[in-house]
């Protein structure tokens, strides 16, 4: 059982926070307008990596997050044409491929014409392109391979832990935005792209990461 501890927040224990965001989630009534005041970025899936200059929205509550929302189930609580840009980083394999689909459609909703949508996932195909090489003779690793018994045992890692739910290749969600209606949809690098403001990239997922930019 954990111990409460006068020196620690109550609000730092998970199981506070998981009851907090059960009670507030998806209600409009619960998101500070002061919060949000003149912030035109957002963060979706941030997890505990809050920024300061955006909004910061997750399922899971903590008190560095702005909105608990779960997109799947509702749409989001902001108006069309809304930010200059969406960041979403190690999120969104947590949904279905059919959920993902239609997040797109709310991104690009929200997002105002010529904003810029950062998108960073596992690269399905970096594992499988690396699998199939080393199957093949080549000495590498594929990514955070130790610690599993086989190279195969990593792949069904990635695919099949964490919660993961879909794993992508660039191809795959450059359907999905160009469905949703994004244009000019590109496969970037980690650190690199068009807007600074959006680089928000984490570098111990560098190894592992597809990072694709959308225009709307």
């Amino acid at each position: 059982m954990t111990q409460l501890s006068l020196k620690r927040p109550i609000t730092d224990y998970t199981k506070v926070q998981t009851f907090i965001g059960n009670v507030i989630r998806n209600k409009k009534s619960f998101i500070s307008k002061r919060r949000l005041q003149n912030k035109k970025y957002l963060d979706i899936g941030c997890g505990p990596n809050a920024h300061e200059n955006f909004i910061n929205l997750d399922y899971q509550w903590s008190p560095k997050i702005d909105i608990c929302w779960d997109f799947t189930k509702k749409n989001l609580p902001f108006d069309d044409n809304y930010f200059e840009g969406i960041y979403t980083e190690h999120c969104l394999e947590h949904i279905t491929l059919n959920q993902c689909e239609a997040g797109m459609k709310e991104f690009y909703r929200v997002l105002k014409v010529n904003g810029i949508l950062r998108i960073v996932v596992p690269d399905g195909e970096l594992y499988l392109d690396s699998y199939y090489r080393k199957k093949n003779g080549e000495d590498i690793s594929l990514p955070y391979e130790e610690g599993y018994i086989s190279p195969i045992a990593r792949v069904n890692g990635i695919f099949r832990e964490h919660g993961h739910q879909f794993i992508y290749d660039f191809y795959t969600f450059k359907l999905l935005l160009e469905k949703a209606g994004f244009k000019n949809i590109f496969k970037v690098e980690f650190g690199i792209g068009k807007n600074k403001e959006l680089i928000l990239d984490t570098e111990y997922r560098k190894i592992e990461s597809l990072y694709i930019e959308a225009y709307k």
